[in-house]
């Protein structure tokens, strides 16, 4: 009986020994999996959030970009306190409609977000209409106004100046494709046509053409009849066809050779 009990005593000290050292093995690596996961980045004063950590792909097509590369008016390519962010500042915090979340000289200074929290989706007009220094955020040393883009007659439910007195539009021949880009709620504003026109996303369109025109030519009354009356235009028919541009600038009217097997 009496060796049972030292038996099982024995089993309970080795078993407890066992633990103990499992613990002692196991404990560190626990504890160094989980440390440092509740640290924070300080973003007071001139530190910033960084941006590049997950949106790493949009700064490398940042990069290859002649004007958006870096924003802000010193146009340098390293300007303190934020060499990676100063395009997306630019942009995503520029609208002077919005107050955006902000942390002043101290944590306790903190300025929450109404609108918008740490960024907003931006329509290319903001910073590309007539009078864009009144509408980015003046607050924002990188947000700058950008070129007018100018040309187009003034689009219905946009909140962006297309025209001025000096260019009012009205002949564009791509006005419909912005009010068109404008209905649509997938992107802001008029971005679907920017996107399409200026950068490298690829194109498909599908066409629909009038097969001809039709006409009548009536000659005039004089002698000899060397004038005609041209009047009575009709347009004959329809048909379709696609077109896919790459983002190379080249662009075919046959699906055989569609990049990745587009579409």
């Amino acid at each position: 009986m009496g060796g049972d009990v030292w038996m099982k005593s024995s089993n309970l000290v080795l078993m407890t020994v066992a633990i103990v050292a499992v613990g002692i093995i196991a404990m560190p690596s626990t504890i160094s999996l989980f440390a440092g996961q509740h640290t924070w980045y300080a973003i007071n004063g001139s530190n910033e959030l960084p941006c590049r950590k997950c949106h790493a792909d949009v700064f490398a097509e940042l990069e290859q970009s002649a004007f958006h590369k870096w924003n802000g008016y010193n146009w340098t390519e390293n300007p303190e306190g934020s060499p990676d962010n100063t395009a997306c500042y630019g942009c995503h915090r520029a609208n002077a409609s919005i107050t955006y979340a902000n942390v002043g000289d101290s944590v306790t200074d903190v300025t929450p977000g109404t609108k918008a929290h740490a960024a907003s989706t931006v329509a290319c007009m903001l910073c590309h209409q007539f009078n864009a220094s009144d509408a980015v955020n003046p607050l924002n040393d990188y947000s700058m106004p950008g070129f007018a883009a100018g040309g187009f007659a003034q689009p219905a439910n946009s909140p962006y100046n297309y025209t001025n007195g000096t260019c009012p539009g009205g002949h564009a021949a791509h006005q419909g494709f912005i009010q068109s880009a404008i209905n649509d709620t997938k992107m802001e504003d008029a971005n679907e046509a920017c996107i399409a026109c200026h950068t490298h996303i690829p194109v498909k369109i599908n066409w629909t053409h009038r097969y001809s025109l039709e006409f009548s030519c009536v000659p005039e009354l004089e002698l000899p009849p060397t004038h005609f009356d041209v009047k009575d235009w009709t347009l004959n028919g329809t048909y379709n066809i696609t077109v896919f541009g790459w983002r190379n600038g080249t662009g075919n009217t046959s699906e055989e050779g569609w990049p990745g097997g587009y579409p």
